[in-house]
């Protein structure tokens, strides 16, 4: 993914003057290009969120507060508590891969913009749909999650990521900071004013807060909390439909327009951009005798598809001499 996104970039720029194809050729490199870099990326972000799965859970289950170390999310020693450190080493982990690979900055982003929103989904639509049955809007419990997600929320800010986890955070964040209010502050607030104050929770998911908070706290009704006619309609028609969140509703994947590490004003390319390039080439070409031969009688003998990488190395140092000499002499001032 990495060397796509470069190399995309660069066949952008210099197409014309390097690989001396026509439009189509390069017009098709660019998409195969595009496609890999789209596949890349959502094959990372399944991966990753597979990971997240089994151990975001945890996070709601969590005691960060323990009277001892033999508590059970204490077990392993200092720092974070064991769910927590189970969520912060795949963020940590991705982080390091993706640095480590010199993945674009921009891709890194979106990445983990997603990371936080499947994050951010997940543990908010457990909260809604098992909350009541587990215990988890009791304020007690309430304030050891608020605890557990500020925990991550540091790292997320000490990683240089805390802009994205403040976006998509917010909906699992109003929903934590609303139920932690005490009751005596929370009763005099009236709902146009929470409404106001959490925009990112739904009218129905706002119901559903308050309404559990009442039972669980014993408070009886309380007239402020009362939805406006509209709100209240909205309510009645939506029922729970509108309740838990959609995993489809994702951030977009946009490829980035600036802030790559190839220098188009080099004299001559770094060799192993030449490399890949010669890969993509390769397997033009590959696809093209692969086309040619299905056409062809079947005695004919076929060449190589490209695909078998044991068939590059030759091709690629040959080439790759020659291609860069041409390169530079085009380019000499």
């Amino acid at each position: 993914m990495s060397n796509s996104i470069e190399i995309l970039y660069f066949i952008q720029q210099r197409a014309p003057s390097l690989l001396s194809a026509t439009i189509s050729a390069n017009e098709e490199a660019m998409t195969i290009l595009e496609e890999v870099i789209m596949y890349t990326f959502q094959q990372c972000v399944y991966y990753i969120t597979k990971a997240l799965y089994v151990v975001l859970p945890g996070l709601l289950d969590c005691n960060p507060f323990p009277v001892d170390t033999s508590e059970p999310c204490w077990k392993g020693g200092v720092g974070f508590p064991e769910p927590i450190r189970r969520v912060l080493q795949v963020f940590q982990t991705a982080q390091e891969l993706l640095q480590g690979y010199q993945v674009h900055p921009e891709i890194q982003a979106q990445m983990f913009a997603y990371l936080f929103f499947f994050s951010n989904v997940s543990l908010f639509n457990q909260l809604m749909d098992k909350g009541p049955s587990r215990g988890w809007f009791q304020r007690s419990k309430v304030l050891q999650i608020q605890t557990c997600l500020r925990m991550v929320m540091e790292w997320v800010s000490r990683s240089g990521l805390g802009h994205l986890g403040d976006k998509f955070f917010t909906k699992l964040n109003s929903t934590v900071s609303i139920l932690a209010t005490p009751p005596q502050q929370l009763t005099q607030m009236g709902w146009r004013a929470l409404s106001s104050e959490h925009p990112a929770l739904k009218p129905v998911q706002l119901h559903r807060i308050l309404t559990q908070y009442q039972l669980t706290a014993e408070i009886g009704p309380v007239p402020l909390w009362q939805p406006s006619s509209e709100d209240e309609a909205y309510i009645y028609r939506t029922g729970t439909l509108d309740l838990l969140e959609s995993f489809e509703n994702h951030p977009p994947i946009v490829l980035p327009s600036a802030g790559f590490r190839v220098d188009l004003d080099s004299e001559c390319v770094e060799d192993s951009i030449y490399r890949q390039l010669l890969y993509i080439r390769h397997y033009l070409w590959g696809l093209r005798t692969k086309a040619q031969a299905h056409n062809s009688a079947p005695s004919v003998h076929t060449h190589s598809n490209g695909t078998n990488t044991a068939d590059w190395p030759d091709v690629q140092v040959r080439k790759t001499h020659t291609y860069t000499h041409t390169y530079c002499q085009i380019h000499t001032p």
